[in-house]
């Protein structure tokens, strides 16, 4: 995988978790301040009453240097100072330094207010800004002629905020620490998928074509990924092993297709040899020589016209010559010979009148020749041919009285080349796959069913035509 993409994914996923985590720690120290913006309101509040009840209590209402004197023995604590105005003066009661909790009196006339301490740096401005903003103000009340007022020291205040800027810069510098690691641990969990994927596909450019399949994980972003990943690799597995099936069945057609023509083509040899040296006993010896090798002969024709035949109907040449057929005629006309040739089996049809269908008549004949020629050479007893219209079909049922096929023959039965366990009766193994392969062209459907110990029915389904 590109490792510049996985850097620019991990910069970004870095900047989005450090974003977060910042403004999680942010958030986190602003809610600090303003619970201790809290505290100084609390603060404000009961000092104010504590300074009311002592002015009124001593009393001092009427004169703001006594009642500064009086406010200064009852100090509350460093962060407070108290400003007292009346007619003529103005006194502010403040801490001398955050940890000594006796204060300074500062007595000034009324409209003077040099003794105020003023923070004009930036990080004050900040802070002074942002506690504002939170609701720190002041608590004020009136007692006689003096207003008293409560208010944050500003000083003590910045001087706190202060002393957290470090804990808060650790606390933020981890949490951008802790941010990049667990980008790092989500990119590369986010690319894992992807990484497998390009690992697989760099194994297959190198020529391993063994299939290796990827974890997948329904939750994960890019799990569809590995789960296409994984499709593609079962689908290239199940090629594959249909093209070693392939292999297999064709290896076993050409044996068995070189058995069958090197029978036929050493009984012709051998008989030519002999008509060549003329050495024939009996004057019916040259007839019965020439029949021979005319029956060997058409048996090579058979089997080199089926292979002919079935390279015809795959290849891309269009579709057959279809036209509208009696089914139940055609199929009377081609049992009829099947069954003279075969004097010593019973073949009984049943063809009433059923429809016309459109299909080539020599594809329906193809496909019917081949179903009966298979009963006739694997089975034993009567073999019934029936034609009947069901719906919108018309059924040719062809039924043996067996022995049937086993469960794993007929899964392949229609398959090329294969000829099951009986390979002693003569045969290619292609009778099937052309009569399937017939009426798909017709439009139509090769149905069976097989019993080993009741035999097996074949149903050629065909639409009727309109």
């Amino acid at each position: 995988m590109n490792s510049t993409f996985a850097r620019r994914l991990w910069l970004v996923t870095s900047l989005e978790i450090g974003a977060a985590f910042g403004v999680l720690v942010i958030a986190g120290a602003i809610f600090a301040l303003a619970a201790y913006v809290g505290t100084l309101r609390g603060d404000f509040a009961s000092t104010l009453d504590r300074m009311v009840a002592a002015l009124v209590s001593e009393p001092a209402t009427h004169d703001a240097r006594i009642a500064g004197n009086i406010v200064a023995s009852r100090y509350p604590r460093a962060a407070v100072s108290v400003l007292l105005i009346d007619e003529t003066w103005r006194v502010v009661v403040a801490p001398t330094a955050a940890s000594v909790r006796a204060p300074y009196v500062d007595i000034r006339p009324r409209g003077d207010n040099g003794a105020d301490v003023r923070l004009d740096d930036a990080f004050s401005r900040l802070v002074l800004g942002l506690v504002t903003a939170i609701g720190l103000a002041p608590e004020r009340a009136h007692v006689g002629t003096i207003d008293i007022i409560v208010r944050a020291n500003q000083t003590s205040l910045v001087a706190m905020v202060a002393r957290s800027v470090p804990a808060f810069a650790v606390v933020f510098g981890l949490a951008l620490a802790l941010a990049v690691l667990l980008a790092r641990v989500l990119t590369l969990q986010a690319l894992r998928p992807l990484v497998e994927v390009e690992r697989a596909l760099a194994r297959f450019a190198a020529g391993d074509l063994s299939p290796q399949f990827v974890a997948e994980d329904r939750r994960h972003q890019l799990g569809s990924l590995a789960r296409a990943y994984n499709g593609a690799i079962a689908q290239m597995e199940s090629a594959f092993g249909e093209r070693e099936r392939a292999n297999a069945a064709m290896r076993q057609f050409i044996a068995d297709a070189g058995h069958q023509l090197r029978t036929p083509l050493t009984v012709v040899r051998g008989f030519i040899s002999i008509l060549r040296k003329g050495d024939l006993r009996t004057p019916h010896d040259a007839e019965r020589i020439l029949e021979t090798m005319n029956r060997q002969s058409l048996i090579m024709a058979s089997l080199i016209d089926k292979l002919m035949l079935l390279d015809r109907w795959e290849a891309p040449r269009g579709p057959s010559v279809a036209e509208k057929i009696d089914v139940a005629r055609l199929v009377s006309d081609v049992i009829g010979p099947i069954a003279e040739s075969h004097p010593m089996r019973e073949v009984r049809v049943d063809a009433p009148e059923a429809g016309l269908v459109d299909i080539d008549p020599t594809d329906l004949a193809h496909a019917v020749t081949n179903i009966v020629d298979n009963a006739l050479k694997y089975t034993t007893g009567i073999v019934d041919v029936r034609v009947r219209r069901e719906a919108r079909d018309v059924v040719v049922n062809v039924v043996d009285c067996g022995p049937g096929m086993s469960a794993a023959e007929a899964s392949h039965a229609c398959d090329r080349f294969f000829r099951g366990s009986r390979r002693d009766v003569e045969g290619s193994g292609l009778g099937l796959a052309i009569a399937r392969r017939a009426v798909e062209r017709a439009g139509g459907k090769l149905e069976f069913e097989s019993d080993p110990h009741a035999g097996s029915t074949f149903r050629i389904c065909l639409p009727i035509g309109e």
